[in-house]
């Protein structure tokens, strides 16, 4: 006799129950015993289901369930009810083998085992040490690829389901339809711009006429399966958001790495997540020992801007390049942490520019990144910030471009929104200031090579943010001051952002000068100057 573990929820019904069980079992099959979570075998629709066809019915205790191996555990359910399955290791708690693996049907989740002395031997198989054999093996998908640009994919459903299938098959360049009544403000506003057709309308019958590929999305179970039915007559391979498993095709989780699509399919979602995770941030981070491959035609440059110096800010295109780097050209401000979890083959070069100290001219950077390039190697230029947030990128650019080399800019996140976001201080707020200006300090106020218009940024109502200014910051609050900046306008200086040993003060523009001298601010440090910082004060003072 064959034993079927069914694992359900509360409330379902005696019909549902049946029709899961009879659902993978053979016809003709007889008799079957019925086990479960002894939690769950008072519920009134099992029990009923059980006394209509006169099969015997056993409930066991999550400790004894969990103690049986199983082909398909998963970590959400034994968080839950305390055993990793409970329709296959109920179904096996009294021996044998699975004649059918872990089955979802709605509500419920069933298994079938059957005896070992039962269960008749097959020409040519033998027991491979698990519990999976003879009448139904574990289903297995075939993983593919399919190439969607110019092809027509509609999508059933309006709702966040739906928006997560048309972002991916977009990216894919697939002409999309989406037929929904409503859809979610996303979706709304790819259809306003053109970018996918809606039909504002219940789904009917001829939607998929043309199609590719359909999803089905609309979390109606009813909508869903006649969606995945018209797919099927039509051969238009089809996936289910509600009901995976009863869809012809099923889709990955993915992830990107580059020019690599990282898909894993599994039955365990987290466990597949938790794949796909891995294997993107190994090859984003170097710690998956695979190389891209060589580029034909020689070497090239990609100018990386590295953040405000915490290696967790740096783009996950700036951390792919560096992962694939021969040689990296790096500023101080560059995070160092990631220089360290480079591999030793890569040639660090220090080009460093100390504040009014030591310092690489910027034209021997430029000739080193040219050499390393025409003699095959990729070279990633590492910069603190944006490179082009007076960083010097576009004369990098400049000469890369000028011998012929090929030369990629992947943009960083500039210290002058990210330091003082990290110390708490937007640099606009509604109803407080409408602009933020961004101005270099590395020269002072009435510098002949000065091209700051420091009259114009007295008059500014709002927030003006200060790099590279710490030597020079009292003569710039006195010119801010002196054009019309009122002396007991909040400052806000932030030094070392985003490190270890990041620390701000807090004072006015008149205090400006005797705060940087009392409390021995020396740079790197960014200061920010407006009413933003009152703001970000009081709210500090309440948390």
């Amino acid at each position: 006799m064959r034993t079927v573990g069914i694992g359900l929820a509360s409330g379902v019904s005696a019909t549902e129950v049946l029709a899961a069980v009879d659902a993978v079992l053979p016809p003709g099959s007889g008799p079957v015993r019925l086990a479960t979570l002894d939690s769950r075998v008072t519920e009134p629709g099992l029990v009923a289901a059980a006394e209509r066809r006169g099969w015997p019915l056993t409930g066991h205790p999550a400790e004894a369930l969990a103690r049986v191996p199983v082909p398909s555990p998963s970590g959400a359910v034994a968080a839950r009810v305390g055993t990793p399955s409970v329709a296959e290791a109920a179904a096996l708690l009294g021996g044998g083998a699975l004649v059918v693996g872990k089955t979802v049907h709605g509500r419920i989740t069933v298994a079938v085992a059957r005896r070992a002395a039962d269960v008749p031997a097959r020409p040519g198989t033998h027991d491979r040490g698990g519990p999976l054999t003879t009448d139904r093996a574990p289903e297995v998908l075939h993983p593919v690829g399919l190439r969607l640009a110019g092809r027509r994919v509609v999508v059933v459903g309006g709702g966040a389901a739906a928006h997560r299938g048309v972002a991916g098959v977009l990216a894919a360049g697939a002409l999309v339809t989406v037929v929904s009544p409503e859809v979610t403000p996303a979706l709304e506003s790819l259809a306003s711009s053109g970018r996918v057709t809606w039909q504002p309308r219940a789904y009917r019958a001829g939607d998929l006429n043309g199609a590719w590929l359909a999803l089905a999305a609309t979390g109606d179970a009813d909508v869903d399966a006649a969606v995945a039915r018209d797919a099927e007559l039509g051969r238009i391979f089809c996936t289910r958001a509600d009901q995976p498993e009863l869809a012809s095709a099923a889709l990955p989780v993915t992830g990107r790495a580059g020019d690599l699509v990282v898909a894993v399919h599994g039955p365990d979602g987290p466990r597949a997540v938790g794949v796909r995770d891995a294997v993107v941030a190994g090859l984003g981070d170097g710690s998956l020992p695979v190389r891209a491959p060589e580029q034909p035609g020689g070497g090239s440059v990609v100018l990386v801007g590295g953040g405000p110096g915490d290696p967790g800010l740096i783009t996950v295109r700036g951390r792919q390049a560096l992962a694939t780097a021969d040689v990296v050209v790096a500023d101080h401000l560059a995070p160092q942490a990631l220089l360290a979890s480079l591999p030793p083959e890569v040639e660090i070069i220090d080009a460093a520019k100390l504040p009014r100290g030591r310092s690489m001219a910027q034209e021997r950077i430029n000739e080193l990144l040219v050499e390393h390039a025409r003699a095959g190697r990729r070279v990633v230029r590492l910069k603190g910030g944006d490179p082009y947030v007076f960083g010097r990128g576009l004369e990098e650019l400049q000469a890369c471009t000028a011998a012929g080399i090929p030369v990629e800019v992947v943009p960083g996140i500039t210290s002058a929104i990210a330091v003082p976001a990290l110390a708490g201080i937007p640099v606009t707020h509604r109803g407080l200031t409408h602009e933020f200006v961004v101005v270099s300090g590395h020269l002072p106020p009435g510098h002949p090579q000065s091209l700051v218009d420091w009259p114009a940024l007295g008059r500014l109502r709002g927030t003006v943010v200060v790099l590279m200014g710490v030597d020079t910051a009292p003569a710039i609050a006195a010119a801010l001051v002196e054009h019309g900046r009122a002396p007991d306008t909040p400052v806000a200086v932030v030094a070392d952002g985003s490190t270890a040993t990041q620390h701000s003060v807090r004072t006015t523009l008149a205090d400006l000068p005797r705060t940087l001298a009392e409390e021995g601010i020396r740079p790197p440090a960014v200061w920010v100057v407006g009413e933003v910082v009152a703001v970000a004060g009081s709210v500090a003072a309440r948390r």
